[in-house]
């Protein structure tokens, strides 16, 4: 198995997360959502300070780092939800890289994060037709709701 790491991305480095998201394998699961997302470089810098450099609480992302390999695999992030009151959390690794226990890691990695940053509950909202469940499933994660478009899940850190 992989060595994989939480890694702070720069603002250059952005252009891994520009790529992943305008690929249209790696964002099959958004498809009820238009698919891949657009992430022009003149977003960059107000993305960042959001989400990279928030100091609040209610934001965290980080890349995935295979340190051995020395390359970036994914990401994750969590975010506080106002409808749902609570933390929505993701984890993306481009479909090329994926089956390679990445995607494992880093849920496991951001439970870690969230938890140490004192969020008590994660939750995600997953499509039924996403084969992610299985990995939340795996992590710890329980159902918490159901709709006709996704599964709720949650965990408990």
């Amino acid at each position: 198995m992989p060595h994989v790491i939480l890694y702070r991305p720069t603002l250059d480095e952005l252009s891994f997360r520009q790529q992943f998201l305008s690929d249209p394998a790696t964002m099959a699961f958004n498809h009820a959502y238009g698919g891949v997302i657009g992430f022009p470089p003149d977003r960059w810098a107000d993305w960042y300070a959001r989400w990279v450099d928030c100091q609040t609480g209610e934001r965290f992302y980080r890349y995935l780092k295979d340190v051995e390999r020395n390359i970036l695999v994914g990401e994750v992030s969590y975010h506080l939800d106002g409808e749902l009151g609570g933390f929505i959390c993701d984890v993306i690794v481009p479909a090329s890289l994926r089956g390679r226990g990445y995607g494992a890691q880093g849920l496991a990695l951001l439970c870690g994060a969230a938890r140490a940053n004192g969020v008590t509950r994660l939750y995600d909202n997953i499509a039924l037709d996403n084969p992610s469940v299985g990995l939340f499933l795996k992590a710890g994660f329980t159902e918490a709701s159901r709709t006709s478009e996704y599964i709720l899940v949650a965990k408990d850190l």
